[in-house]
């Protein structure tokens, strides 16, 4: 029974994350394996710094990759993620490995793929517990630079796109029920 749980979140996560592709410019999903899927490679294409040189200035770069992992114990614990191109953040290891807060099960893959492109945007980040106290310390010293790319990760659904209220002129037309 507990695999056919499992099973239905990982088709759930499949369906939120494509609607989420689709509406999005900035990420993308590169490959997948399993049906439904367990693992991923999704890229994301907005501005993050890759490195800071030798003299304390970022280095940017358009393309970010990172590889998930929805292993047997998804979604009791955290997926595995490991960042599969350079990034220099405060809350990811140079290894790759990211730190990404408090993780519970009602917490969808989209959300964290909205998390994680946010932290490569500078929009996301935490240098008060750091995975890269170096990356950490930059980032204390250079809060004017944040975010590095303003763009949103996630476009419009139709849902956003409906205003609610009284906007709506008046044309004479009006019905009265008696």
């Amino acid at each position: 029974m507990s695999f056919d749980i499992r099973e239905n979140r990982l088709r759930n996560d499949y369906h939120r994350i494509q609607k989420l592709v689709d509406r999005s410019d900035l990420i993308h999903i590169i490959s997948t394996e399993g049906s439904p899927p367990e693992k991923y490679l999704i890229r994301y294409t907005c501005r993050g710094v890759e490195q800071i040189d030798a003299h304390r200035r970022p280095k940017f770069s358009e393309v970010h990759e990172v590889a998930i992992y929805l292993h047997a114990e998804y979604p009791l614990k955290q997926p595995q993620l490991k960042w599969k191109t350079p990034i220099f953040h405060p809350n990811i290891h140079v290894t790759g490995a990211v730190c990404i807060g408090a993780w519970w099960p009602a917490k969808f893959l989209d959300d964290l793929l909205l998390s994680m492109g946010e932290m490569v945007q500078y929009k996301n980040f935490d240098p008060r517990d750091p995975m890269n106290s170096r990356a950490a310390a930059w980032a204390l010293r250079n809060k004017n630079l944040f975010p590095v790319d303003k763009r949103p990760l996630k476009g419009a659904s139709i849902a956003d796109m409906i205003k609610l209220g009284d906007t709506e002129q008046d044309d004479g037309l009006s019905i009265n029920f008696l």
